[in-house]
């Protein structure tokens, strides 16, 4: 077959009887799966007959509209409108070639079949050239609806860290948008601007059903996923190794807004020494220290200005030992971390009771010991913050 008479000749004459392709043709493809749930049988024929006319007119050399170009375009976006699988989908723009080969052998008379065998090539072409854009429209089509249910996710997932969690219709709105149970367990993670990296990176490598969402909100990188009942901790393995504040477990997609809130806290007192996750038992010390303002300076003032008398490395040293017994409760660990005699870290010990008042071996007094050597560390950091900027 080719172009010229007897091509046009077998595509008129298929034209002409469109019915009997569009009807071949929706009984093949009505049985397919994923199309006798999700494409209506007078939306079949409708596109059926549509791209038989493309295709013949292709096959023929005929005039082709503009409204006829466009048909697999139009068909590729519908389909995925409609969520029917791609696979499927091509799968049934492909049966064209066999309904439109089936009919011309019909038409054609046995001594002219080795002709329309040469032929098959431009039927082939033209099908395959529909498929092609069918295939592109389609997935173009996913692409905007996946932007689409983002830019959704996002905006609603918005409102609900915004909210007090109290909006039971947001609440389920955006379980419903997660594929989530408004009843499960969350972890929330929080990355400030320079560990985000970090931590989109580990997002990207785990499976898609462990990640329920992820998104900037106040200026911060906020993880939320579901987590396991059984949970022991709030910061699950994965994270092991990304620089981040995690929260408390969230029992349930309305403590959420909470949870991110406490989260946010613990990610604004991370530093440049951090090497994993944060959790709240772990910062509560900087946290309390932020939140008392200029208390805690008052604290730092109270506790330690016994010291100021001090020449610097002095003090310094005092304050390592106590530092460093504070951590091990062991005067023989204390002095093989300061590699000095026990009874140099004594002596220390003793000098600084003296001075303050305060014993380090004293659990009660060295949890007040260390809390304020927090908020003098703080008070220092600032203070060289402020001459940076100055400078």
């Amino acid at each position: 077959m080719t172009t010229g008479r007897s091509g046009a000749w077998l595509a008129r004459d298929c034209l002409d009887d469109l019915d009997s392709l569009v009807g071949r043709y929706v009984a093949e493809v009505s049985a397919f799966e994923g199309y006798e749930s999700t494409v209506a049988l007078d939306d079949l024929r409708d596109t059926a007959r549509a791209c038989f006319e493309l295709l013949l007119r292709l096959i023929g050399g005929l005039p082709v509209s503009e409204e006829l170009r466009g048909v697999p375009g139009r068909l590729g976006r519908r389909r995925a409108d409609q969520g029917v699988p791609l696979e499927q989908l091509l799968q049934a723009v492909r049966m064209d070639f066999r309904v439109l080969w089936t009919a011309m052998m019909e038409r054609t008379e046995p001594a002219d079949l080795p002709e329309l065998t040469r032929g098959a090539v431009r039927v082939w072409e033209a099908v395959e050239f529909h498929t092609v854009q069918v295939h592109a429209a389609y997935l173009d089509q996913v692409a905007v609806l996946a932007r689409e249910r983002e830019r959704e996710r996002t905006a609603l997932m918005g409102r609900l860290l915004s909210s007090d969690g109290r909006d039971q219709r947001l609440v389920t709105q955006v379980a419903t948008l997660l594929q989530v149970s408004a009843r499960s367990d969350f972890t929330v993670a929080i990355a400030p601007p320079e560990f985000q990296q970090g931590l989109r990176r580990v997002v990207s490598a785990l499976p898609p059903d462990r990640i329920t969402h992820l998104q900037q909100h106040n200026g911060m990188l906020v993880l939320v996923a579901r987590s396991p009942r059984a949970a022991r901790t709030p910061a699950p393995a994965w994270l092991d190794g990304v620089p981040c504040a995690v929260g408390p477990v969230a029992h349930g997609l309305a403590r959420v807004p909470d949870v991110v809130r406490m989260t946010e806290v613990i990610a604004a007192t991370l530093d440049g020494e951090v090497t994993g996750p944060v959790t709240l038992s772990e910062a509560w010390m900087p946290v309390a220290v932020a939140r008392l303002g200029a208390m805690a300076q008052a604290l730092a003032d109270s506790v330690l200005s016994g010291l100021d008398p001090l020449p610097p490395h002095e003090r310094e040293r005092l304050l390592t030992a106590v530092a460093a017994y504070c951590g091990t409760g062991s005067i023989a660990e204390t002095a093989r971390v300061l590699y000095c005699h026990r009874n140099t870290v004594l002596n220390r010990l003793n000098r600084f009771t003296e001075l303050t008042g305060y014993r380090a071996t004293s659990p009660e007094e060295a949890a007040t010991v260390l809390f304020a050597l927090r908020c003098a560390r703080s008070r220092d950091d600032q203070g060289l913050t402020s001459a940076a900027g100055r400078s």
